[in-house]
């Protein structure tokens, strides 16, 4: 902890953090294309600015589905990597393309 107080800014840490979205590769798509900044698309999940991929289409799109299944990368899995932009705008911004999905 103290290398990590050390070495970011204020003592903030970003998170890395995934979640499912109903809808499978298509809807990973759909997300990627409709989410709007502060995110940035990215198959490298390690910097101070916050990430997201969708691992089926971006990182992991030659694997076949039933391998990628095994190690547990679901069709609609999302990651994201938390960067140090502001919390609110980095929600809107997850909220808007979720609501995109409905």
């Amino acid at each position: 902890k103290a290398l990590a107080d050390k070495q970011h800014r204020g003592g903030n840490h970003g998170a890395m953090v995934n979640f499912e979205i109903h809808g499978g590769s298509e809807a990973g798509r759909k997300f990627m294309d409709t989410i709007q900044r502060p995110w940035s698309l990215c198959e490298n999940l390690g910097s101070t600015e916050s990430l997201i991929t969708c691992p089926s289409v971006m990182t992991h799109a030659n694997m076949l589905k039933e391998d990628r299944l095994k190690v547990g990368i679901t069709d609609g899995l999302v990651r994201v990597s938390v960067g140090i932009e502001d919390a609110d705008d980095l929600i809107s911004s997850l909220k808007k393309a979720l609501d995109a999905l409905a």
